[in-house]
């Protein structure tokens, strides 16, 4: 089963996010920020990123565009979770190299819906 790494500054969304993908049988690591995140992205090469926007250190659009250009960790598709759901917003978040984005506060079956979907990209890609 996938490697998904979930980058959130706040303890109780990361919970509602790790919980239920182990539950689901995901091997799921969990960082507070975005620095930490991408350190262990380097280390460990996770095939899933689920990546919160707005976070101390370094933030959800810069995180992306950094695991993009290094090759150990560009094949990461990441998942943006941000409260903003515009359009705009999700543009921004293609450009800044995110695989796809959920809108908090997200239904449980969009989350294992796009998660399902990355882990069968991944797999494809492996």
């Amino acid at each position: 089963m996938s490697k998904i790494l979930v980058v959130e500054d706040d303890q109780d969304i990361r919970d509602l996010l790790v919980d239920p993908l182990s539950d689901l049988g995901y091997d799921v690591v969990e960082a507070a920020d975005g620095e930490s995140g991408f350190q262990y992205a380097l280390e460990e090469h996770p095939e899933i990123i689920l990546l919160d926007v707005i976070m101390p250190i370094m933030g959800g659009f810069e995180v992306p565009q950094k695991l993009k250009s290094n090759p150990s960790t560009s094949a990461a598709l990441v998942i943006l979770v941000s409260a903003k759901g515009q359009e705009q917003d999700f543009n921004t978040a293609m450009d800044a190299g995110a695989w796809n984005h959920i809108v908090k506060p997200w239904e449980q079956e969009d989350l294992e819906a796009k998660v399902m979907a990355a882990a069968g990209q991944a797999q494809k890609a492996a």
